[in-house]
This record gives structure tokens, sequence and C-alpha cells, in this order.
């Protein structure tokens, strides 16, 4: 999975560098081109997840906007945590190939996501599976 992040970030002409860093990481502009900045030393499903998530700042225009309060922070924060969600959802999906079947709480406890994300993941998941199987009242399995 971090193989086809990392090529699919480089094709949107997004700049990886892996350092010694406080936290996963972070985007930035340097010298005018889009660069996201990695945590070397943390594992390869949270190199996965920062990658995805900052990308969704880099394709949200997030460095571009003023960040005038906490709640327009928490915000962007949450839509970049959407699109990490969903973008890591298609790629399990592609994978392991999801039923109505699939224990998406194995999915939670993998990822091992802040809690508050869980909704997230179970919405992408509810998803998935009603435009696979054309539910429209997805019944799943826990």
């Amino acid at each position: 999975m971090l193989s086809k992040i990392s090529r699919l970030i480089k094709e949107l002409g997004i700049k990886i560098q892996y350092i010694e860093i406080i936290g996963n990481g972070y985007f930035g502009i340097e010298d005018e081109k889009p660069i996201i900045f990695i945590n070397e030393n943390i594992n390869e499903l949270n190199t996965a997840l920062t990658l995805l998530h900052e990308t969704a700042h880099f394709l949200n225009g997030d460095c571009e906007k003023c960040i005038s309060n906490h709640f327009q922070n928490n915000n962007i924060e949450y839509e970049a945590n959407r699109y990490m969600i969903q973008a890591v959802m298609k790629m399990l999906d592609e994978q392991y190939d999801f039923t109505p079947d699939t224990n998406y709480q194995n999915i939670i406890d993998t990822l091992n996501l802040p809690y508050h994300l869980d909704g997230i993941i179970i919405d992408e998941f509810n998803n998935i599976i009603a435009d696979k199987f054309g539910m429209t009242d997805v019944n799943l399995k826990s």
C-alpha cells in the first residue's frame, strides 16, 4: 500500500522527504513546490496514513488558507482525515474485497486511528458495500 501511495503522491508533483521530526508529518511549500515531511521513525502503516492525510491538505489548498480560529483548523483536519480514510478503505477493499459480512471492527482495530474517526471508517465501509452490492439499507456485522 505504501509504495502505491508514494507513487500517486509523486505523480501529483509532491516531493516526499523523510526526516527526524516530532509528530508523524506535515505538508508545506519549499522553493515554491509542495513537499510532505514524514517522520522517518514511524511504521509503514502510519507512514501511509500520514502521507494520505498530508496529501489531502495539498489537494484542499489548505496551505493557502488563512486559519483564523480553532474551529476552522478542526474542520481542515477533519477533511484531511476523511480523505485519508476514504483512500485507505478503497485500497483495502481492492486488496480484501469487502462483503457485507466483512468485520469492519477489525479494520478499525488494525488502523488504530483516534476513536473519533471510527464513524468515518464505518461510513466509508457502508458506502463501499452499498455501491458494490446495490444496497440502500446496509445491514452490517461488527
